[in-house]
């Protein structure tokens, strides 16, 4: 069952034209509860134009250090609730938030010794920076390599948070900024003092270039990478090519447009679903997903994103064929075990049965 709390925003800071970092209060009764780890994210519950809507941020913060929830929020192209947050909450508002989820994170203890490659791009910098935050203050002996890819230095998230870590922790800490789409200035032409950039974006000639640039230090290594599909997969492509195991490739997908399969679904097909102990027999509509289908029907089923990122949705296929239009969590041991996404998944047969854990 989700559980939504409802938390005060203490701070909204203008991080870049199209970014807000937001800042909550967690009641001192709450702090086990939102307890998390460094790379997990909250979901966020509103009711915008009379829909309740959920969406899922990574946290910035760390937990390891006494500071409040903090999550990164960029505007996306008509992105209904990342626009909504930038355009209306302010201090003393009150949000309804789902306690820190999500497989995505760092295991990091103070007795470790590993070399981190991170790989960030866009507002995918925000579980990257709670990983990165993490690891510096914790673990003593462990280098981190960061490379972070923006379009201008105008839209580089937490750049002065950034240039802290380096001016503190430069000794194990290297950080190498790409800009896709720099901006030249007047003033360029006289600054000395310019700071250098590469310029590109991140993919496999960038992040060979990298690697190479500064191999090991310990051999024992991890690494982590976040932004949007492209990115990760010519990222995960360009580390595979030199024999990376994928054991050791952490990914979370931020963005990007996903191009949908057309399929023909089944029309009103039968759904029984085993849900919170119960037994649910109910139809897909046309158009409707497995989840949308039990919302609708005013049934409370766990979800998130609704993008087949977080998996929180994750139920198990028990009969019958379904088509998931997007998959970013599962892996393929999951699918292979017939787990599904059901806020991605259309009916392609009859009767589909599924089960919640």
């Amino acid at each position: 069952m989700s559980t939504f709390y409802n938390l005060k925003v203490i701070d909204v800071v203008q991080e870049t034209s199209e970014s807000v970092v937001i800042a909550f209060d967690v009641p001192y009764e709450l702090y086990e509860t939102f307890d998390y780890k460094p790379g997990q994210y909250v979901t966020l519950k509103f009711n915008i134009n009379g829909e309740e809507v959920r969406r899922s941020y990574s946290l910035c913060s760390s937990p390891v250090l006494e500071e409040p929830l903090r999550i990164g929020v960029k505007r996306v192209k008509d992105g209904l609730v990342s626009n909504y947050i930038n355009d209306n909450i302010r201090p003393g508002d009150f949000i309804e938030v789902m306690p820190a989820d999500g497989r995505f994170y760092a295991d990091v203890k103070k007795s470790n010794y590993k070399t981190y490659y991170l790989f960030a791009a866009g507002s995918g910098i925000t579980p990257i920076l709670s990983i990165l935050r993490t690891v510096l203050v914790t673990e003593e002996r462990s280098y981190v390599y960061m490379f972070y890819g923006n379009k201008s230095e105008e839209t580089i998230m937490f750049k002065k948070e950034l240039d802290t870590l380096l001016q503190d922790y430069g000794d194990r800490f290297i950080l190498e900024h790409t800009l896709s789409r720099p901006k030249a200035k007047w003033s360029d032409l006289w600054n000395t003092k310019q700071e250098e950039y590469r310029k590109g974006r991140v993919d496999e000639k960038s992040i060979t270039w990298f690697i190479n640039e500064y191999p090991l230090y310990a051999q024992n290594a991890e690494y982590y990478i976040c932004g949007p599909g492209a990115m990760i997969a010519n990222t995960e492509k360009a580390l595979q090519q030199i024999d990376v195991p994928s054991s050791r490739i952490y990914k979370e997908s931020f963005g990007g447009k996903v191009v949908q399969q057309e399929v023909a679904a089944i029309a009103n097909a039968a759904l029984n679903a085993r849900l919170n102990g119960k037994s649910i027999t109910t139809t897909i509509p046309q158009g409707k997903t497995i989840l949308r289908a039990l919302i609708d029907q005013k049934y409370n089923p766990p979800y998130s994103c609704e993008g087949g990122v977080c998996s929180t949705c994750k139920c198990k296929l028990k009969e019958g064929k379904v088509h998931m239009h997007n998959n970013l969590s599962l892996d393929e041991e999951e699918v292979a075990a017939g787990y599904i996404l059901s806020c991605q998944s259309v009916p392609m047969s009859d009767k589909v049965t599924i089960e919640y854990s």
